[in-house]
């Protein structure tokens, strides 16, 4: 593999860390990367998205609930646009549930203070086909 050379702030950093901790199912590292407040608003139904407050409920109502209703999926970090307090990526994701299967884009807009994420919103290629597949 060759090493990515292009020079990285704290915020780059941290969001190539998250993805990289959540493919990997690194949960403490994952969790790391969140501030204890964060501020999460995902466009997918519940337990898939909503607007959340801090990582006990990001973990409980997203990571953790929707592994629970046999929901698979994964992320493929596509690009990112970043400074030390922004970070806009742009992800590859898939999903699988209930016998279907999904692939599409979104937008992750980061807000990054102290090198762990502190809000983020997501914006996902198609709305209307997501939620239709999530519901």
């Amino acid at each position: 593999m060759i090493e990515d050379l292009r020079p990285q702030g704290s915020g780059e950093r941290v969001i190539r860390e998250f993805y990289a901790a959540r493919a990997r199912g690194d949960r403490a590292a994952t969790r790391a990367c969140l501030a204890d407040d964060v501020a999460w608003h995902d466009p997918y139904p519940p337990p898939f998205g909503g607007d959340l407050r801090g990582t006990e409920a990001v973990f409980r109502d997203i990571f953790d609930g929707a592994e629970g209703l046999g929901f698979r999926g994964g992320f493929a970090l596509h690009d990112v646009i970043a400074n030390d307090e922004h970070v806009i990526a742009l992800v590859d994701w898939w999903a699988e549930y209930r016998g279907r299967r999904m692939e599409s884009r979104e937008v992750g807009i980061f807000h990054v203070r102290d090198g762990r994420i502190t809000e983020v919103w997501f914006h996902t290629e198609d709305q209307t086909a997501a939620w239709e597949f999530f519901v």
